[in-house]
């Protein structure tokens, strides 16, 4: 039986609505486009097709199993990204090189083979990476903070729902632009968070957040 040649894997679900006849169309299409919001499940093959747009300045995708983003690492002009449902997507290496990328969000990306790769994206002034999506109540696990040191230029860092197996928090002292910051109020940072926050406006900023949940807690009908 002679062998049959390699096919590009075709997502099933796609062909189905028709999204896959889609991104022909997208990589070849000229427009002027510089801002693309995709707003349903997106599949690699139209992800791919994004090649074909290289003047985009801003792309946010909703979710979808995309696994590969090399082609959005072809996109010179590009400044903000965000790669929602982020569930199979296994490297973010193609982006490092992306010279203008300012703003980064990366959700749920569970598969990431070497989470800590984000400290290379030293040009960023916004980073998410985490799950806040309501309806999960997944972490997205990080070795350590380590990573952030290298990062000087951030002024926003989010890191909603994120488990430190490390839980050592004193690398964000070391963002000297860093402004706001977003952490999951769990128990085994309230300790450091509080010691820091005198020496730290974005510090205090979270104990104010835990002090707030106490309250609330302490509102609740069967809090005593």
């Amino acid at each position: 039986m002679p062998n049959a040649a390699a096919q590009p894997y075709a997502d099933p679900l796609a062909q189905r609505h028709g999204l896959a006849a889609l991104g022909p169309c997208v990589a070849t299409a000229s427009t002027t486009l510089v801002r693309l919001h995709l707003v349903s499940r997106v599949p690699q093959e139209l992800l791919d097709s994004l090649a074909g747009q290289p003047q985009l300045q801003q792309v946010h995708v909703k979710w979808g199993p995309y696994r590969d983003v090399t082609a959005l690492g072809r996109h010179d002009q590009l400044r903000a990204l965000g790669l929602g449902g982020a569930t199979s997507l296994v490297s973010l290496a193609p982006l490092t090189a992306l010279e203008n990328l300012t703003d980064l969000s990366v959700e749920a990306a569970h598969r990431l083979d070497d989470p800590t790769s984000l400290g290379a994206f030293t040009r960023l002034a916004a980073l998410e990476f985490g799950n806040g999506h309501p309806g999960s109540d997944t972490s997205v696990t990080l070795p350590d903070l380590g990573w952030v040191r290298s990062l000087t230029r951030l002024r926003t860092l989010a890191l909603p729902g994120i488990r430190l197996l490390d839980a050592d928090l004193s690398p964000l002292l070391d963002l000297p632009e860093l402004e706001h910051l977003r952490l999951p109020l769990r128990r085994q940072y309230r300790k450091q968070v509080f010691d820091l926050a005198d020496s730290s406006d974005v510090f205090a900023d979270i104990a104010a957040q835990y002090e707030a949940l106490d309250s609330w807690r302490a509102s609740l009908p069967n809090a005593r």
